[in-house]
């Protein structure tokens, strides 16, 4: 330690000292491991050498036994046969480790300058300090090779000795203007699919890496992994065949589109028995699809196609190992078609009658993951299909396909022999009497559709196990008597204006207290609650508030929602009830709450739920009183790729619309999760329910007694998440 003086700070103690000088020699001695050639071994090799990776909570060597699979495409990257290397596959299968060992190969055997693109600025830097950092100073090869300047380790750069990493990001400066010897593309389906300005996108993040590398030439290389994210295109659909036996269903985007252009690898496991090669597929587990999805994955085992041998997942391991030191591995589809079978050939990655293929592409099939047993798999694939038949919403079926399994998913289309029709609904009709209840309801929503010049009415019963129909439905075109210029000089009444007249709002509030009979019995219901759809005609929204806000000073708050849709698949949920966001700055409005359906997930379920033509659980009835009108209101939208639509030429959907509000708000107050053996106060039949109403005379609403007691408890035991 040395002190110093400073005029303005006096003496200055516990400046460091200067480091010592550095000879001509030394910084030589240095360099010179720069002029070495490029190492000839593989990328394998090269971290089984200097890669140390976390195993059971600490570090250890990388051991290519445990994805074995994960060998010939990390290896083949440096191939001056391929431009690229794509690599379809499930999540935690080890995808990400072989850019880590692609990353090292670079830095110990072959400098140069190597990026890497994640799908967003955060999640690189999160995979730099939770994946990269430790994996850099726990490995001494990697660490010793590392420079010492503060610059030469951040989060967007690695400077190694005779290489440069760096680590970015999806856009299109980011793979503009550099030459790079390899660039490493991870999540890709998760990244944007076209870069640039809107208006004008320049090319997919694929297509820019590679031009990234021409300068390299044949040692350049782009390195592509991902678990799919895009469900199979239907305009393009095209089934695996004998001359394309290892085709992947094309889809709207993403790397199996890739994939498809390359040479087509797949897995191959010997049979033990038979010691026919076979791919080991989730289609290939046997289980028994009766049980609960737990027990049913605890006895799912692997079946060959060719001699019916059983496999226990303890073997999987051995299996894997076994497939790439010997028989089975990676087969790929070659030239050559047996004349016999009229099947393509396949092949290995180095023989000669390989398909001629630009790129080195890899499918690998969730069941033959390392990192995930048949038992998690199948109660997953299990638990989200019962879900999806119940509900109609494949949110979570597909993910299971993407992220466990590993394939693209294809949604089962409604334009084949089982779509619904008008004459389907029709000729299924529930046979009741309009505005009478059926004997198994248990609870009535009420749903409100805003448009210009009226309010569009639907009430709805509900019984057990979400089973529903509705029990009128109907437009109020006049306002209430009280209302601005209700009334003209002519003595008629002016039609509804929910966006000028806030008072014409009030005309809904007796929907609250409407009695619904319950059919042959000496009771009937009044509705849990009214949902009304907070969009509208310019000015609706303020004047639903004033609305809402009305009923609240009145203790009726807890009887009316407002509604607000959500396009999009991927929204965070279902149905959620928050205070929306009034202010520029994302302020919350106060007092007030808003249901947030998710609508285009929705729709999925009402669909579903319509098309439950043989069982009442979880289905949709359509009345026999209601017309044809209003029937095909429910069929007036089309499923696309972004979302619902309505179909061309039609113009009422407001059937499918009270549909969702009513299933939104059902799913809010807790349907899903009521116990029906023991259901709450809400859902009981009979008098004991807090919206019951005794009657004089059944199925007559005017008989109701009319009650002293608050008509719903302020607080009621909902059921919410």
């Amino acid at each position: 330690m040395v002190a110093m003086i400073d005029r303005g700070l006096g003496q200055l103690n516990r400046i460091p000292a200067l480091p010592a000088f550095v000879t001509p020699e030394e910084i030589l001695a240095d360099a010179l491991p720069l002029l070495d050639p490029p190492s000839r071994i593989s990328v394998t090799d090269a971290a089984e050498q200097s890669l140390r990776v976390p195993i059971a909570g600490r570090w250890g060597a990388y051991d290519r036994g445990v994805a074995p699979y994960t060998i010939e495409p990390q290896d083949i990257s440096q191939s001056r046969r391929f431009k690229g290397v794509i690599f379809v596959g499930p999540s935690q299968s080890g995808k990400s480790q072989m850019l880590l060992s692609v990353s090292a190969h670079a830095v110990t055997c072959a400098p140069g300058p190597v990026q890497l693109i994640h799908m967003t600025k955060t999640d690189a830097d999160a995979w730099v300090e939770e994946k990269l950092n430790p994996a850099i100073f726990n490995s001494p090869r990697l660490h010793e090779r590392l420079g010492r300047s503060r610059e030469d380790s951040t989060f967007s750069r690695k400077r190694f000795k005779g290489m440069r990493l760096t680590i970015g990001y999806p856009v299109a400066n980011q793979l503009s203007s550099r030459s790079q010897r390899g660039v490493l593309l991870t999540d890709y389906d998760h990244m944007p699919q076209r870069l640039g300005p809107k208006d004008a996108p320049e090319d997919s993040p694929f297509g820019m890496a590679l031009r990234r590398i021409k300068t390299f030439l044949s040692r350049g290389f782009v390195f592509v992994e991902s678990t799919p994210a895009f469900p199979v295109d239907e305009d393009k659909f095209r089934a695996a065949s004998l001359l394309e036996p290892h085709l992947m269903p094309a889809t709207t985007g993403g790397i199996v589109n890739l994939y498809n252009q390359g040479t087509r690898g797949r897995w191959y496991w010997e049979c033990p028995d038979c010691e026919n090669l076979f791919e080991p597929t989730f289609e290939r587990l046997d289980y028994n699809r009766d049980l609960d999805p737990a027990d049913a994955g605890d006895a799912a085992a692997m079946v060959c196609p060719h001699c019916g041998s059983v496999i226990p997942h303890r073997h999987k391991a051995e299996l894997n190992r076994h497939a790439a030191t010997s028989h089975g591995g990676w087969l790929h589809e070659g030239r050559a078609v047996d004349e016999e079978t009229g099947a393509r050939r396949l092949v290995r990655i180095d023989d000669p009658e390989l398909r001629n293929a630009p790129f080195a592409s890899y499918a690998f099939n969730g069941a033959a993951a390392a990192f995930s047993s048949w038992a998690s798999l199948v109660e997953r694939y299990e638990s989200a299909r019962r879900s999806f038949e119940v509900d109609g919403d494949d949110q979570d079926f597909a993910g299971v396909h993407y992220t466990e399994i590993g394939v693209p998913y294809r949604r089962s289309s409604l334009e084949d022999e089982d779509a619904l029709t008008l004459e389907t609904l029709r000729e299924h009709a529930l046979q009741i009497e309009k505005g009478i209840a059926p004997s198994w309801t248990r609870f009535i929503t009420v749903m409100v559709d805003v448009q210009g010049n009226r309010f569009e009415v639907m009430a709805m019963a509900w019984g057990a196990e979400g089973e529903r129909v509705a029990l009128e439905r109907y437009a109020i075109h006049q306002p209430p008597d009280d209302a601005p210029s209700a009334k003209g000089d002519d003595g008629r009444y002016r039609a509804i204006d929910p966006g000028r007249y806030a008072e014409d709002a009030t005309v809904l509030s007796e929907l609250a207290d409407r009695v619904y009979p319950v059919d042959g019995a000496d009771w009937g219901l009044m509705p849990i609650a009214v949902v009304i759809d907070f969009n509208g005609p310019k000015g609706w929204s303020d004047n639903a508030e004033k609305f809402w806000r009305q009923q609240a000073r009145a203790g009726r708050g807890g009887r009316f929602y407002l509604s607000i849709g959500r396009p999009g698949f991927n929204q965070r949920d279902r149905v959620w009830h928050e205070a929306p966001d009034r202010a520029s700055r994302g302020k919350k409005a106060r007092g007030i709450r808003l249901l947030n359906m998710a609508v285009d997930r929705l729709k999925d379920s009402v669909v579903a739920a319509l098309g439950r033509l043989d069982t009442p659980i979880g289905a949709q009835h359509i009345p026999s009183w209601m017309g044809a009108e209003h029937v095909s209101e429910h069929l007036a939208e089309a499923r696309g790729e972004k979302g619902w639509a309505l179909k061309k030429g039609v113009q009422r959907n407001e059937g499918l619309d009270h549909s969702v509000q009513a299933l939104a708000l059902a799913e809010h107050l807790g349907v899903n999760r009521v116990n029906w053996e023991a259901p709450p106060a809400w859902c009981l039949a009979g008098l004991l329910n807090p919206n019951a109403v005794r009657l004089d005379r059944a199925n007559d609403a005017a008989s109701a007694h009319e009650r002293s007691e608050p008509r719903m408890p302020r607080k009621i035991n909902f059921l919410r998440r």
